[in-house]
């Protein structure tokens, strides 16, 4: 156990961050996706068959769930001639855009969302995750913070809360958005 928290025992932590590669992982098992997988099979350069989380990490890619970032993005992210593989950055946070991305397409929510439809603040029409938040926001899986607090003003009419797609993912909030 950490501070806090005597042995013997089994601590969740729901408020610390959720990782990308815990995120696939998460997502690959709630979904039941269980495709084989070549053991050869290596989509991103820093996710080798090696890794505890690679066989999840392939999972999520073949039902088209993450994608990642070209090599060449960075001096920490050579491209490695010749397959020059992307890299998915399996240790950095998720954020709460990303997860209504990657759960949402998992359930096979894909319908059209109206052009003026718009349940959050931060979240407009045409910005990255804004189909996806929309679509759980709808079924009523993702909330937000009301507006007023600190950088969150209410803006008349709507009084819209803020859904902050950018902040990272929790471990209790990608568990909660899951299974629901």
């Amino acid at each position: 156990g950490g501070p806090g928290e005597p042995c013997p025992g089994n601590y969740f932590r729901p408020n610390n961050n959720v990782t990308r590669a815990q995120l696939a992982k998460i997502v690959a098992i709630a979904a039941a996706f269980t495709d084989p997988v070549p053991s050869t099979q290596q989509t991103f350069e820093d996710v080798p068959p090696s890794s505890g989380l690679w066989l999840y990490v392939e999972r999520a890619v073949g039902h088209g769930l993450i994608n990642g970032y070209p090599c060449g993005g960075n001096a920490f992210e050579p491209c490695n001639a010749p397959l020059n593989r992307p890299y998915f950055r399996p240790f950095n946070n998720a954020t709460r855009g990303q997860i209504s991305k990657i759960v949402g397409t998992a359930a096979g929510f894909t319908e059209a969302v109206a052009s003026t439809q718009q349940t959050f603040e931060d979240v407009p029409t045409g910005s990255t995750f804004w189909e996806y938040v929309e679509r759980m926001a709808t079924r009523g899986v993702i909330g937000g913070y009301p507006c007023g607090g600190p950088g969150e003003p209410c803006n008349a009419p709507g009084n819209r809360p803020y859904f902050r797609p950018n902040n990272n993912a929790t471990r209790g909030q990608i568990s909660k958005i899951t299974a629901q």
